[in-house]
């Protein structure tokens, strides 16, 4: 029986392309400018996957933790890495305060709370920005735990960042169902059996959604009548 909902962050719960998209043209202008290296904006940018301006599924961007970012800006300069730690952390509350969530999403995980549900946010994100997230729109009494990118070695799809709060709460992958915007999220815990519910609300076009269960337009619609969507005998990966 379904008892833990995990939820994507960026993308699933909050409007990614206010935040993220508009940073990462922001960022990678301000590396050249450091750096004065204008001659490789285009090709960081397009290997980081911003691409004509926007963010392409499944790319780094779109699913990489602050590690696998900074080590990108590092393999074009030396000390880009640390630029750009400090750049994100100089831009910590300007990115708050760009932050809106995906309509209907605060409704959804009080649904699930009030039906018995815990809800885990686990996200590749920062623990600061994610607990950050949670205090702006007053979600502490409906997201029950945290899984950040960097509280682990391990990131997405690795099945392994989600060992301490199954130890945590005590519940198996058997117990849990993960919905996300890309395909980190889908195909987490893909070998072990984790079911999987992919969103078209952030990057990703369905055909890019890979292990998904189901494909829903918004976190909005995992509730229907009521009630959780995934049917609890639904095992089988699409």
């Amino acid at each position: 029986m379904t008892r833990v909902i995990l939820f994507d962050k960026d993308g699933t719960l909050m409007d990614y392309h206010k935040v993220w998209t508009p940073y990462a043209r922001r960022s990678i202008e301000a590396f050249a400018e450091a750096f004065d290296c204008h001659d490789i904006k285009d090709e960081l940018a397009h290997r980081l996957g911003l691409i004509n301006g926007e963010i392409a599924p499944n790319s780094v961007l779109a699913s990489g933790t602050g590690d696998i970012i900074q080590d990108h800006f590092e393999r074009y300069q030396t000390g880009g890495g640390k630029w750009m730690k400090d750049f994100y952390e100089e831009n910590l509350d300007a990115l708050r305060d760009s932050m809106e969530l995906i309509d209907g999403a605060a409704d959804v995980l009080h649904q699930l709370t009030a039906a018995g549900y815990k809800n885990i946010i686990v996200t590749s994100d920062s623990r600061l920005s994610t607990e950050y997230f949670i205090r702006k729109f007053s979600l502490e009494s409906v997201v029950h735990e945290v899984v950040a990118g960097d509280d682990s070695p391990f990131h997405k799809p690795d099945v392994r960042i989600l060992d301490p709060v199954c130890r945590k709460l005590g519940h198996s992958l058997e117990e849990m169902v993960m919905i996300g915007d890309n395909r980190a999220d889908t195909m987490l815990g893909y070998e072990e059996g984790l079911r999987t519910i992919g969103v078209l609300s952030g990057t990703c076009r369905k055909e890019d959604l890979q292990g998904a269960d189901m494909v829903l337009q918004s976190v909005t619609d995992i509730i229907n009548d009521g009630r959780f969507i995934l049917s609890e005998d639904n095992t089988d990966h699409a």
